[in-house]
């Protein structure tokens, strides 16, 4: 238990610190910064306590609210996705998910791919509908959703396969 805890623990502040310090530095073609923060909800273990759970995905939101001055939108779409994330575990890895036998990092790269692009989606959605919050610019909020989610994406999916443990 204690070596979950320093995995949680560690996963957390590495992902925030690399998010403020490198990621958020990109500014590729001037707004897409890779959001790869979310991976701590993305890998976040499956039997650990759920109410726990949704304070820590609050707390990332609100550290990175308070480093970007966004007021809470990643808060908001980190708790909309850490609440909406067992369904998406259900969707993508059926009774697999049910039977508690599985672990993201374990499992096929078509399967880790579309529950990240799930993720990433609503992530994304929610975040910029709470920046934006103006329905007459529904393109603009398509577009930032779909060029950082594409961004975000390929940067995760790179970490992931590099941290995918291997077959023997």
């Amino acid at each position: 238990m204690n070596n979950d805890i320093f995995k949680i623990a560690f996963r957390f502040v590495g992902l925030l610190v690399i998010q403020v310090f490198v990621m958020d530095q990109i500014n590729f073609l001037g707004f897409i910064n890779p959001m790869i923060y979310i991976l701590f909800i993305f890998l976040y273990p499956f039997n650990n306590n759920r109410l726990l759970f949704l304070i820590l995905a609050f707390l990332l939101g609100l550290v990175m609210d308070t480093f970007q001055d966004t007021g809470g939108a990643h808060a908001a779409a980190c708790v909309t996705l850490t609440i909406v994330r067992p369904y998406l575990l259900k969707l993508v890895y059926g009774e697999s998910y049910v039977m508690k036998n599985i672990k993201v990092l374990t499992t096929g790269i078509d399967r880790i791919l579309l529950f990240l692009c799930l993720c990433v989606i609503i992530h994304h959605l929610v975040f910029y509908s709470m920046i934006i919050f103006n329905m007459s610019q529904i393109l603009e909020l398509l577009q930032l959703t779909l060029s950082v989610g594409l961004a975000t994406i390929t940067v995760s999916l790179t970490i992931l396969l590099l941290i995918k443990p291997r077959r023997s």
